[in-house]
């Protein structure tokens, strides 16, 4: 028969390792995470007494405000500290906590390995110059798309027809940007590119795309196969956004004139603008329409619409929706994904069909 004394011993080590593995954050933690287009991401995660925390995201050298986002968090028997309103396909989800340090997971709950493992050790210690303001970006860029694991960023400069393809290492490739090929299958537009040191092909799908690591959404997925030297061809996947002016680079639907909400019951007119060619083409309620356009500043130039002569009930729609875009120059602005063109004569409201 063991001894009282030796089994109560036991129990209170049993019950101290597991309270030790049960260790609950609390407190405001910081740390500046990899990031593949930016020096580094100032990450912030404010844990409360109620099971609930806060987080803050900013892209350091980047024109967009910090992210926000809050909800509920576990500690399981291992330790292991779970952002539960997140996703499991989602990075920043899960946690250990260590002597005040806290050490992000990636996808499947275990420990960052790699050179840049040490970017995902977060402490309460707020480094010097952690915050700061979003900086204007180079409006020259007209498309950016970003992945990770590993860590990449591809960006498009419209205006000198170039693409620029960058991984987290510094390896990196410069094309010229040829013309873009439409698959007929997929709403996409393929870039293909071959040089000496390489070959760049990038596709361009419509399709809401959600960051594995930051949760943030784009409206488009990015596929990417790279080659750079005498390597391999290599695949990547991630997200991206046209940028500045060249956010119109999309399909718009309309969704009131002049305050007058569009009848739910017909198929609303469109616009699709396409920055590359100068050109913009749509569906006024019943016929096809086209047009070129110039974009200066916070405005754009529609020239003369051109459209099919078909016949429909809705042509009184569609003759008020042309008469305040044929040759006209409306200032364009976005407020929460939507498109707003307006002038002195009509405000046109759009949403984005992602």
């Amino acid at each position: 028969m063991k001894h009282p004394i030796f089994i109560l011993l036991v129990s209170i080590f049993i019950i101290s390792c597991n309270q030790s593995k049960m260790e609950s954050p609390n407190g405001t933690y910081y740390g500046t995470l990899p990031c593949a287009d930016c020096p580094g991401i100032n990450y912030t995660i404010t844990f409360e007494k109620d099971s609930t925390y806060s987080e803050t995201q900013f892209y350091q050298d980047r024109n967009i405000d910090p992210l926000k986002h809050s909800g509920s968090f576990t500690v399981s028997e291992d330790g292991t500290i779970t952002l539960t309103d997140k996703k499991d396909t989602e990075g920043m989800r899960q946690f250990n906590l260590k002597n005040d340090t806290l050490q992000m997971l990636d996808l499947s709950g275990k420990r960052v390995k790699g050179d840049l493992s040490n970017m995902y050790l977060l402490t309460k210690n707020k480094p010097e110059n952690f915050s700061k303001k979003a900086i204007e970006e180079n409006k020259a860029i007209g498309f950016k798309a970003t992945g990770n694991e590993p860590f990449w960023s591809f960006e498009i400069d419209f205006a000198n027809k170039k693409m620029k393809f960058k991984t987290m290492e510094g390896d990196s490739i410069v094309t010229p940007l040829n013309n873009p090929v439409k698959p007929q299958d997929i709403d996409a537009v393929s870039y293909r590119a071959q040089i000496e040191s390489g070959a760049l092909n990038i596709m361009i799908i419509r399709d809401e795309c959600t960051d594995s690591m930051s949760g943030e959404k784009s409206g488009y997925k990015v596929r990417a196969s790279v080659q750079m030297g005498d390597g391999e061809m290599k695949d990547y996947m991630g997200c991206g956004d046209y940028k500045g002016d060249y956010r119109l680079h999309n399909l718009w639907v309309l969704e009131s004139l002049d305050g007058k909400p569009m009848d739910s019951k017909s198929k609303a007119p469109n616009l699709e603008f396409n920055l590359v060619e100068n050109k913009m083409y749509g569906f006024g309620g019943c016929n096809r329409i086209n047009s070129n356009i110039e974009t200066i500043n916070d405005s754009i130039e529609i020239g003369s619409v051109i459209s099919t002569k078909m016949a429909c009930p809705n042509l009184d729609t569609e003759k008020l929706f042309l008469d305040a875009i044929s040759e006209k120059t409306l200032n364009f602005s976005f407020s929460e994904g939507k498109l707003i063109l307006k002038n002195d004569s009509n405000t046109l409201i759009f949403k984005n069909v992602d």
